[in-house]
């Protein structure tokens, strides 16, 4: 369950997704207790705000990449 939400985490990172739209529409509605919504949280922001900040960018493509395949 929790790589199939990263899985579509990626991808709406991908698109260039808001975090609060990947709240609404990833997060809140799974069926996870809050611990593992708050670390999807987490790890969403994190890839929003490599992504923003282009660090690590060959790093970071490659790991989106393995997630995605």
């Amino acid at each position: 369950m929790l790589s199939e939400l990263q899985r579509r985490i990626v991808l709406a990172v991908l698109g260039d997704a808001k975090l609060d739209a990947i709240e609404a529409t990833i997060i809140d509605p799974a069926p996870i207790d809050e611990e593992h919504r708050s670390a999807l949280w987490l790890y969403a922001d994190g890839l929003l705000a490599r992504r923003r900040d282009r660090r690590d960018t060959i790093l970071t493509e490659r790991e989106l990449v393995g997630v995605v395949s």
